[in-house]
């Protein structure tokens, strides 16, 4: 079993949506009961280089700094208030957001960052869409991204599992971040070459029934390894397409967290999302945790 989380980074962009994150973080970190959380924000160096082409880029630049400072030191002052942990840094980076935050938290050897999930509609899955495929990129960790208003811990947790070792790290992880949670694990499956075979649908019935009964004992099998944990797990499998099957359940169950691995056995290649984790980042109405490789983590943990 993986480790505590020991250290929390979370990105801001001193938004109101930005503060559902913050919040997030913070209640993770008392639950939690982490070392610190480390606030970052970053100040778009496209967006700076603008300013200097005004009549006085100097002083609108360092009242830009100085302004987001203060507005930094203002959040941890209210994180620190309401939920009694300890912000041990606040830090405002000038650059590229994906390439901050990545290079803050593997400087900090954070155990998990935390990205809040702006806009609504197509703004919304514009932005989760390039930042968070940024971001995971070169991300060591895993990355949970905030989409609703935090008002208590994480209670029903939905966790994809395609049975590849990211889907056990998935089911790690789900157990340490929500420790009071009920927890689902879920794996889709589609019948191989049942649009190509010529039988009666009775046979079609049959073939899917045996297909279901050798992922029922894979399903066992992933149970048997976290009977340790002494946390009840249900398990379902139901049939049907990866993404549109998990987007439906977590809706069915009233999921508030779904944990998914970066990469399945889909052969996608290592500095892209799989197509799975990133429709359910898009769609999914409720938070989501994009869990790393366990080859990553041990370059973070070294």
């Amino acid at each position: 079993m993986m480790g505590p989380i020991t250290r929390i980074v979370v990105a801001t962009d001193i938004s109101d949506f930005a503060s559902r994150a913050e919040s997030r973080a913070a209640l993770l970190a008392q639950e939690l009961s982490s070392e610190s959380l480390d606030l970052i924000h970053v100040i778009d160096s496209l967006a700076l280089e603008s300013l200097r082409n005004l009549t006085s880029p100097l002083d609108t630049e360092q009242r830009l700094m100085q302004g987001s400072r203060e507005q930094m030191a203002e959040i941890k002052r209210r994180l620190t208030a309401r939920y009694g942990i300890r912000v041990t840094t606040t830090t405002v980076n000038v650059g590229r957001a994906d390439t901050e935050i990545a290079h803050y938290a593997s400087l900090l050897k954070a155990g998990l960052v935390v990205l809040g999930a702006f806009g609504g509609g197509a703004v919304q899955k514009f932005i989760i869409g390039s930042t968070a495929d940024k971001v995971l990129r070169t991300l060591s960790c895993p990355l949970l991204i905030v989409k609703q208003e935090p008002e208590a811990s994480y209670r029903r947790v939905l966790v994809p599992v395609d049975f590849s070792e990211s889907s056990h790290r998935a089911v790690e992880l789900a157990l340490t971040i929500a420790p009071h949670a009920n927890i689902t694990i879920l794996h889709a499956f589609e019948v191989p070459f049942e649009g190509r075979l010529d039988f009666s649908d009775e046979r079609i019935q049959a073939f899917r029934a045996e297909v279901k009964t050798r992922i029922n004992v894979v399903m066992q099998k992933l149970l048997s390894d976290f009977e340790a944990s002494g946390r009840s797990l249900a398990a379902v499998i139901e049939l049907g397409p990866a993404a549109d099957t998990v987007i439906k359940k977590a809706e069915e169950i009233g999921a508030d967290l779904i944990v998914v691995g970066k990469h399945g056995k889909s052969g996608w290649e290592s500095m892209l999302l799989g197509s799975v984790a990133r429709r359910v980042i898009q769609e999914a109405a409720c938070d989501v945790l994009v869990v790393e490789q366990a080859g990553a983590l041990a370059q973070v943990s070294s």
